[in-house]
């Protein structure tokens, strides 16, 4: 890593939470593939719409985070 990265990687470190997950968000889809498949992208959209939906309607069973995490823990280990 060069000497500028590592300068920002630690400023950016340093900042609080919010800061850093925008930060991250802007990152990774500074990586996306620009020649992403518009089909793919339309059929991912609807499956997030279709979700979003589930969730509001009460017909998804949601899992807190803390333990989705302890399974995938135990999962890899």
């Amino acid at each position: 890593m060069s000497t500028t990265a590592l300068r920002i990687c630690v400023e950016a470190l340093s900042l609080p939470r919010a800061n850093r997950a925008e930060i991250a968000e802007r990152l990774l889809a500074s990586l996306e593939d620009e020649k992403m498949d518009p089909r793919a992208e339309r059929k991912w959209k609807a499956e997030i719409r279709r979700r979003r939906r589930e969730i509001r309607e009460g017909k998804a069973k949601l899992v807190p985070a803390d333990e989705v995490m302890r399974k995938a823990r135990r999962a890899i280990s």
